[in-house]
């Protein structure tokens, strides 16, 4: 009987970890050229993770430059991990929701490449201050 309740509880703790009941707090900072960038958009791809089976993770900055992360619809933060960051700086649009992805990214797509991802970040357990993200024209 022990040895049962042993394999059910290891299991349980299995399926509970790939919930993702386990989010944390995370916020951070984004400038371009040494000024907020307002309106851009923050998101975080686990590195090396089936995208198709993970949360959209992302967060939008605000006039000062701050941002916070939401996790889906699990709520504000992320699951620990590695990260790569993706930054898109789209200006504010009038167009109905499907047109407006085809305004341009401010910064070229150069933070937005998922395949040659240039920003990362370490989410640990317990509440995360993000170093902040100094974006360039280079």
């Amino acid at each position: 009987m022990k040895q049962w309740t042993f394999y059910l509880m290891a299991a349980l703790a299995l399926a509970c970890s790939s919930c993702g009941n386990g989010i944390y707090p995370v916020s951070g900072k984004v400038t371009y050229n040494g000024a907020p960038a307002k309106g851009a958009v923050v998101s975080l791809q686990r590195r090396g993770a089936n995208l198709m089976n993970e949360p959209a993770i992302m967060g939008l900055v605000r006039d000062d430059g701050a941002f916070s992360l939401v996790c889906g619809d699990k709520g504000t933060g992320a699951p620990p991990g590695d990260y790569d960051v993706l930054i898109e700086w789209r200006p504010p649009s009038t167009l109905p929701k499907g047109l407006a992805k085809q305004t341009p990214d401010r910064l070229g797509g150069r933070y937005a490449d998922p395949k040659n991802p240039r920003l990362h970040a370490e989410i640990k357990t317990g509440t995360n201050s993000l170093a902040p993200f100094e974006l360039k024209d280079n």
